[in-house]
């Protein structure tokens, strides 16, 4: 069995096929519902700052971007937990990764070994919300 994690930062699905050219059947989505968030809803003031110390009253560009970094690798854990207990119980021998770059790096820092090994390829694609059909094109013939 092959399993394929489609993902970005907010959304996740995968799906599994059972032989090298049959269709992709999606098994499980998930969603991360703080990656959808706004930055400003992320965060309240730190204690003792005033609301109105920063005249825009918007956070820097560098803490929202570590901001979304951390909730980014927050659901890449929670689908590394995923994958790791899907190949413990056998769902999967090989896998696939299709997700944006900055994705995909997240992943890997939390992918254990055993993951890691039936690890087939990964694709640095945008293709969470693309149909079954769509994705399977962008994967190699033979899974």
């Amino acid at each position: 069995m092959t399993w394929v994690l489609v993902a970005d930062a907010s959304r996740a699905r995968i799906f599994n096929t059972a032989g090298s050219k049959e269709p992709l059947v999606e098994v499980k989505s998930m969603l991360h519902g703080e990656s959808r968030l706004k930055v400003s809803e992320l965060v309240s003031d730190q204690p003792g700052r005033q609301s109105g110390s920063n005249p825009s009253g918007s956070h820097g560009v560098a803490e929202k971007s570590a901001i979304k970094e951390q909730e980014r690798d927050t659901f890449a854990r929670e689908l590394s937990d995923l994958l790791a207990l899907g190949r413990e119980q056998d769902h999967f021998r090989k896998l696939y990764l299709v997700a944006p770059s900055q994705m995909l790096g997240a992943l890997h820092k939390h992918l254990n070994k055993n993951v890691k090994a039936a690890l087939q390829g990964e694709f640095d694609l945008q293709l969470v919300k693309a149909s079954n059909e769509d994705i399977r094109n962008h994967l190699p013939e033979y899974l």
